[in-house]
């Protein structure tokens, strides 16, 4: 499977309504498809798994601006059953082929795909690449055509003072800094140090946003981008906080203690040093979902009393607790002899996934994590890293996740009718555990064990 396949998906429709002059041509690294294809991850029975303008003036409008020539000479795109029937059949060539194809309102088209070669591909990728799903192989005889990049964070951020005057907004931009880097281990670019750029060399460089628009230095490099990082504000007076960062974490490290003890029961936990290290963990990523949650170049407000904007670090960690409690369960079972060893994944039978839940765990979260983590750099040359993206992500596999794990009983009792399910069901779990601890890895936040 290719590293990101929603791309090619996109690619392979694309062709089958258009002509590119330039056969090895492909959409451009910042396009955006807006109302021509949407991929969907919610209402997948009413909305379809993706759906595609119907009206050819949308169309027209993509092949202009990209040089490209429609094959359809009607007004809509798929004007009677027959041309769908033409899709589908065309559909059998693709990377994962369509089940069917159906008329929506608003002039647009739903289309399902044949859902087992998904779960299995997705599942197979994800388990066997571990931390590398959706990254780009960066092959040896490649790297020398691959477009060469220099990511710096600007002397404000880089030098130490004494004082901790909007010490917090440092931190912010180093963390955007460091956030940018891991991402662009996901992307064809090839990152290079200051002194090893060449005039080709892209350069992005983390600056705060009231610097001065470019010295003469950067004025004579034509490839200079500027990633504005916003400051970190009081909620109540919009004006830059005097907090620190070891400050805030104090802080969102105990409304994370507050949060566990009033939802989770956690009480008169004895603070030894684990809990206490757990502590600072969740009061960490309390603060990376914080200063992310919006867009980087925006101002970032700082939560108080625990009255944060979402969900937040505590329900994702929660549910990345879950994942793990429900793997170690399982294998305790197993080494007591309650169940047999997982089998190996080629023997599962994995249309026990197919029904809403699954599907939408597996289609609309777990095969898009690529694509996600791609367009996230999609305009990172127009001077933006769409890192709110990654938060919402995870804020919303996470919720599905909780929806999935009261819905579905995944420890079931050993019955033999029910072993297939039992394990279909942990080896999607593996998946999203993976998919999960990867996304908050790409943000510097370690998963938890226990909560």
């Amino acid at each position: 499977m290719p590293h990101n396949p929603i791309g090619k998906i996109t690619r392979q429709l694309i062709d089958y309504f258009a002509i590119y002059p330039d056969k090895e041509m492909s959409p451009p690294r910042s396009q955006r498809f807006g109302e021509l294809i949407r991929y969907h991850s919610e209402d997948l029975v009413e909305m379809g798994d993706l759906s595609i303008a119907a009206s050819k003036i949308n169309w027209l409008c993509f092949s202009q601006r990209n040089g490209i020539r429609l094959r359809i000479e009607s007004d809509q795109m798929l004007p009677d059953a027959q041309s769908m029937e033409q899709l589908l059949e065309h559909s059998k060539q693709w990377l994962f082929p369509l089940l069917s194809v159906s008329k929506l309102r608003k002039e647009r088209y739903a289309l399902r795909f044949q859902r087992a070669p998904i779960i299995a591909n997705v599942l197979y990728s994800i388990l066997q690449q571990g931390d590398s799903y959706g990254q780009v192989k960066k092959l040896e005889h490649r790297k020398e055509n691959m477009p060469t990049l220099c990511l710096i964070l600007h002397e404000k951020f880089a030098e130490e003072e004494s004082s901790n005057i909007k010490e917090l907004h440092k931190f912010r931009a180093k963390q955007l800094f460091l956030v940018v880097r891991r991402l662009l281990d996901y992307a064809d670019y090839r990152l290079v140090e200051p002194e090893d750029k060449t005039d080709d060399t892209i350069t992005v460089c983390v600056e705060c946003n009231n610097q001065s628009r470019r010295g003469a230095k950067e004025q004579s490099e034509k490839n200079y981008v500027r990633l504005v990082c916003g400051p970190v504000l009081e909620a109540c007076k919009k004006t830059a906080t005097l907090l620190t960062s070891s400050s805030y974490m104090a802080l969102r490290s105990n409304d994370m203690l507050l949060i566990a003890m009033h939802r989770h029961g956690v009480r008169d936990c004895a603070k030894g040093t684990d809990f206490e290290r757990l502590m600072q963990r969740l009061g960490h990523a309390a603060v990376i979902v914080d200063l992310f949650e919006v867009r980087h170049s925006t101002g970032a407000t700082v939560v108080r009393h625990g009255l944060g904007s979402s969900k937040g670090a505590s329900y994702i960690l929660y549910n990345s607790a879950r994942l793990e409690t429900l793997l170690r369960t399982f294998n305790a079972q197993v080494n007591a002899g309650v169940y047999e060893p997982l089998p190996p994944l080629e023997t599962i039978d994995l249309s026990l996934l197919e029904d809403e839940l699954d599907w939408q765990l597996i289609y609309g979260y777990l095969l898009s994590f690529p694509e996600l983590v791609e367009s996230t750099l999609m305009q990172l040359q127009l001077g933006q890293c769409a890192v709110h993206l990654l938060v919402r992500y995870i804020v919303n596999l996470a919720s599905l996740f909780s929806r999935y794990y009261r819905n579905k009983q995944i420890l079931v009792q050993k019955r033999s009718n029910l072993m297939p399910v039992l394990y279909a069901r942990i080896y999607l779990v593996k998946a999203v555990r993976q998919v999960l601890n990867s996304a908050l890895a790409l943000l510097g936040i370690q998963p938890v064990d226990y909560m």
